[in-house]
């Protein structure tokens, strides 16, 4: 009742050798770029320093920003050594002032 399976027949190689191979493609990874307004950086970085810990999620929500934006800048602070890290997980940095 099933009936068989038909099966596709398979293309032919082409053994031609005066044909060439199409060039690959090179993939390129886009630059992430931080795109937030210098007034609003400056006052992140004045704001992180008084804090007690900083975390993504509070410059998300004080900040109105994204949330991997905010991730993205406190990660860049640690950069420029106004930040250090002290406990990164899989889905949480908590970063303390350095001075």
């Amino acid at each position: 009742m099933g009936g068989g399976k038909k099966s596709k027949p398979k293309p032919a190689k082409e053994l031609e050798s005066g044909k060439k191979e199409a060039p690959k493609k090179e993939i390129t990874k886009a630059s992430t770029t931080i795109l937030v307004d210098p007034k609003v950086m400056d006052q992140i970085k004045k704001d992180v320093i008084k804090m007690k810990f900083v975390t993504p999620y509070q410059i998300y929500s004080k900040y109105n920003l994204k949330y991997s934006i905010s991730k993205d800048i406190l990660e860049t602070l640690s950069k420029q050594g106004l930040l250090k890290p002290i406990k990164s997980g899989r889905r949480l940095d908590i970063y303390v002032p350095a001075a």
